[in-house]
């Protein structure tokens, strides 16, 4: 049987526990700030979206129900000179 074979300092079993220069330690560290900061910002962002929507729809369900009252406001109006007429109760007629 061959004895083993030593693993040269480049070899894959060398490679799973990587040695870290300071250096590439501040670089890691740097870059995971990053990535953490990337990741809150885009929560806020999903978060300011959704706000967003809301103030949208709030504000489309109060424009259309003030469009509403106005529609009924001038509807009343109508109705009112309307009854009026077919009252005989205008300006034309006079009862005195």
């Amino acid at each position: 049987m061959p004895a083993p074979r030593k693993q040269s300092p480049s070899s894959p079993e060398t490679d799973r526990q990587p040695r870290l220069t300071p250096a590439r330690a501040e670089a890691l560290r740097w870059w995971r700030a990053g990535y953490q900061a990337g990741h809150q910002a885009a929560g806020h962002e999903q978060h300011s979206a959704a706000r967003w929507d809301q103030l949208v729809t709030s504000y489309r369900a109060q424009h259309a129900a003030d469009q509403q009252a106005k529609t009924d406001a001038l509807l009343l109006e109508v109705i009112d000179v309307l009854a009026r007429l077919f009252n005989g109760d205008h300006p034309g007629n006079s009862t005195a």
